[in-house]
């Protein structure tokens, strides 16, 4: 039998998982890819405008999590970028990694008047795990190259 180390994988399914755990610590956070987009418009969009309610329609599967919180009386709408890596790689501090596509995304969320945010999801030993969450910031995260999903993003 071989044992197989999560950590060691790499690609979308440790990046769902990394998701996941995320909402974990966070009851109000919606992991966009398990809830769907029209039920979504219709229990929060009255908390969007226009806008913002077109934006999050076309661009749902795009988004990594959402969560509408209230402050002091002020709404606030954040949108996350969900990243899972490994705390062994901490040290060596290299960035993750997002698309043109995506860092575009979050700009024009940004000029939408939502609040965006890079959540990391670090993997320990032993099934543990932190999040830290910094705002997103293009100093946090380089430029890949565009994946194969980039060129149909927007037309859900």
């Amino acid at each position: 039998m071989f044992m197989y180390n999560l950590k060691d994988c790499g690609g979308t399914f440790k990046g769902l998982i990394g998701e996941c755990m995320f909402k974990l610590t966070d009851k109000d956070i919606i992991i966009t890819r398990f809830f769907n987009r029209l039920k979504y418009l219709e229990v929060f969009g009255k908390y969007l405008d226009k806008k913002q309610a077109i934006f999050i329609s076309k661009n749902w599967y795009s988004l990594d999590a959402v969560k509408l919180s209230f402050v002091n009386g002020e709404k606030k709408i954040i949108l996350y970028e969900v990243k899972t890596r490994n705390v062994y790689n901490r040290k060596i501090f290299s960035k993750p990694k997002m698309t043109l596509e995506t860092h575009k995304l979050y700009n024009t969320a940004k000029s939408l008047g939502f609040v965006t945010k890079l959540a990391t999801v670090w993997l320990h030993d032993c099934w543990i795990y932190d999040i830290e969450i910094n705002e997103l910031n293009k100093n946090l995260y380089c430029i890949d190259k565009p994946k194969k999903y980039d060129s149909v993003r927007g037309q859900f």
